[in-house]
């Protein structure tokens, strides 16, 4: 059964939390992001938020949000 806890301060849903989390510990091994998240996960939540088309027309896609909410320290 997949975890339905979230932070009550946090924007994101269990799924988008979950979706962020799994990026983070495959990324960011050895970096605590705790400081920053909440501001990278407001970006997110915008982001998930939009339609698949208009996504796809900034060139992401909802697999690649963590990694561009992420980019300017994980490239």
């Amino acid at each position: 059964m997949p975890n339905r806890l979230s932070p009550a301060n946090s924007r994101l849903s269990p799924a988008q939390s979950a979706r962020l989390d799994l990026f983070l510990a495959s990324h960011g091994m050895g970096w605590n992001p705790a400081l920053d998240r909440p501001v990278r996960e407001a970006a997110f939540a915008r982001l998930d938020t939009l339609p698949d088309a208009a996504l796809a027309a900034m060139g992401l896609s909802r697999d690649t949000l963590p990694a561009h909410v992420y980019r300017d320290l994980l490239t």
